[in-house]
């Protein structure tokens, strides 16, 4: 029976760097079409790919050919075993080889030879693998990975540019005053949110937050102190977004986001009761607030694998929320 590799020892390093790239979830790219369309041109392959690996999935940045999914879980890939070793790995004949014997998906592919080189950091950290695939075994031996690695080494190269630019790209695309993602940055997130729905089947959830009487705490203290309750705000909603794919936003003035990605209206009401605990302990003041604090109108919207809706039809579901919230008290999370 095949057995699962374990996740390598620099697993926690390697999610870091991959999260930083910010590149999973996103259309496809010449840059790196342009590399699987060489590999599978010099070696006569069936089928190139490129996958960049997370906790749980192997996403498909370039496929060239056909027969392989867009995504596969992690632990159904034949590629872990190049990500847990962060070696090149060379199967001639998937049918027998004894490393993938009882895997549960290589008796349903239409291919029998496989190659695969990691894509690592300077650190020796893999985070993706470059792979052809021929339906046709192949003698292990005689094949020369020299060319893939290479091709592999120029993948690489294009991450690393791909993950500095990301970086200039979120100097411009974080609020100046509170530091949370702007509404830009907000778009894009939701944007990939909603494409990482599509493919998995997994659902999304968005939350809109607006201050209470925001106005009348900046008329009564002023704006030197509105801007501090909106920073201070600010650092708690950014608690709540714990995992690397969760993002919080200032979405315009008083009013934030938080984009949450693989979580149902259950989950997203929890950390909506979360974040208004979390105020209330903070109690900053308010002249003019409930109970004389700052607190927080919250809607919360929810798709599904079967939701109909798209990524702007899920902010006017939260929106029409938030003025619910809004409209009976205040100071509550509505759904």
């Amino acid at each position: 029976m095949f057995a699962v590799p374990p996740r390598p020892s620099n697993e926690a390093e390697r999610l870091d760097f991959l999260y930083s790239c910010g590149i999973l979830d996103t259309p496809r790219e010449d840059r790196f079409d342009r590399i699987t369309r060489l590999a599978a041109q010099f070696y006569g392959a069936d089928v190139a790919f490129l996958g960049f690996m997370d906790d749980r999935y192997q996403w498909m940045k370039s496929i060239r050919g056909d027969g392989v999914a867009p995504w596969i879980e992690r632990d159904r890939s034949i590629c872990q075993l190049v990500i847990a070793s962060g070696e090149p790995l060379v199967i001639g004949d998937l049918a027998t080889d004894p490393r993938v014997a009882g895997h549960p998906v290589v008796p349903q592919l239409p291919f029998r030879f496989y190659a695969g080189v990691p894509l690592t950091t300077e650190e020796g950290a893999a985070v993706a693998s470059l792979c052809i695939l021929k339906r046709e075994p192949e003698a292990a031996e005689a094949f020369d990975l020299a060319p893939l690695g290479d091709l592999g080494s120029i993948a690489m190269d294009e991450l690393e540019l791909w993950r500095r630019n990301q970086e200039l790209e979120r100097l411009a695309e974080t609020d100046g005053l509170t530091g949370l993602a702007n509404r830009r940055a907000f778009d894009a997130a939701l944007d990939r949110a909603w494409r990482r729905r599509q493919r998995t089947g997994r659902p999304v959830s968005l939350l809109m937050l607006d201050l209470d009487h925001f106005k009348l705490l900046n008329d009564r203290r002023g704006h030197q102190a509105g801007d501090e309750t909106l920073r201070r705000f600010a650092s708690l909603l950014a608690e709540a977004a714990r995992r690397p794919d969760d993002l919080a936003a200032r979405y315009g003035g008083e009013e934030f986001a938080l984009i949450l990605p693989d979580t149902d209206e259950a989950g997203a009401l929890q950390v909506a009761r979360l974040v208004r605990e979390t105020l209330a302990s903070a109690a900053l003041p308010h002249p003019g607030g409930i109970n004389g604090l700052v607190t927080a109108s919250i809607g919360v919207a929810s798709a599904g694998s079967d939701s109909p809706d798209s990524a702007e039809t899920l902010v006017t579901r939260a929106d029409a929320a938030l003025y619910r919230a809004k409209q009976t008290g205040r100071d509550r999370a509505v759904s």
